[in-house]
């Protein structure tokens, strides 16, 4: 099993009726502040959600890297 890393970003909104609703994406990296917050605040001052919070990190994972030999059909 070989290391990957993937970015994670992770956004959590809360709607005016108290719903939550959450978005998880694999990015090729993570946003600046700026961008996230230029996602988030017009739409808390628009009144379309109350609240959000928002993480992204490398998240670092063990897989299988398929070699030549698993690639071929058995017969």
């Amino acid at each position: 099993m070989n290391p990957h890393i993937f970015f994670i970003f992770f956004s959590v909104i809360v709607l005016p009726d108290g719903e939550i609703k959450t978005l998880s994406e694999n990015v090729v990296r993570c946003p600046s502040e700026e961008v996230v917050l230029e996602m988030h605040v017009p739409k808390v001052q628009s009144g379309e959600i109350v609240d959000w919070a928002a993480a992204c990190k490398p998240i670092t994972v063990l897989l299988e890297t398929p070699t030549e030999d698993s690639n071929k059909l058995e017969t």
